[in-house]
């Protein structure tokens, strides 16, 4: 009987400090916060990495209304022209330039801007029989009163069925593409092909 008398004391000892314990620890996390070993620890968050920022300058451009080219005293004024599928021929104007508008207008950043004209004297004869030197100046002056300088590269002869020059007026740095008639039969295409200088 003794002995299970003392069994049952160690029993209810051990329940007691088992309470003790516990209610020793929920009173020290009301006193003092919660234990550490208590708190949750925050799961990791994904952050995408952000994006580079890209600055992609501002174009200027602008439709083409004046041609000068000083080293051969040229200064033409620039009508629309067009190609007419029907007739497969392009406007022309006896006293004027004309800018191909299936191209680029004069611009900053890139493509091919496409002049061209009669072989005559009034209009590109005078670069035609007597080409300008490589790295003369030529200026175009657009709609919206900015100038683009170009400077003179190359000099190309082309049959006039030969428009490859046309294939890629989008694509390439910005260039300018002055074409008139040439040779005693008007039988070649010649070509001046600009480089892109500066814009004012």
């Amino acid at each position: 009987m003794l002995q299970k008398i003392n069994l049952y004391s160690s029993i209810a000892s051990v329940y007691l400090l088992t309470i003790g314990v516990i209610a020793i620890v929920l009173y020290s996390s009301h006193t003092f916060g919660t234990p550490v070993w208590a708190i949750s620890k925050p799961s990791p968050t994904y952050r995408k990495p952000a994006k580079p920022v890209i600055v992609v300058p501002d174009t200027i451009s602008g439709e083409p209304i004046r041609l000068v080219i000083p080293a051969r005293n040229i200064d033409l004024q620039i009508d629309e022209g067009r190609y007419d599928e029907a007739s497969k021929t392009w406007t022309l104007s006896p006293t004027h330039a004309e800018f191909a508008t299936s191209t680029m207008p004069a611009n900053d950043q890139g493509g091919a801007t496409f002049i061209y004209g009669h072989g005559t004297y009034p209009v590109l004869g005078r670069i035609g029989t007597n080409h300008p030197p490589i790295g003369s100046v030529a200026e175009i002056h657009t709609d919206n009163k900015h100038v683009f300088t170009y400077v003179l590269q190359s000099v190309h002869n082309l049959n006039p069925t030969d428009t490859s020059i046309l294939s890629n007026v989008a694509s390439g740095p910005p260039r300018l593409i002055v074409q008139t008639c040439t040779g005693a039969f008007s039988e070649w295409r010649t070509e001046f092909i600009f480089s892109f200088q500066k814009v004012q």
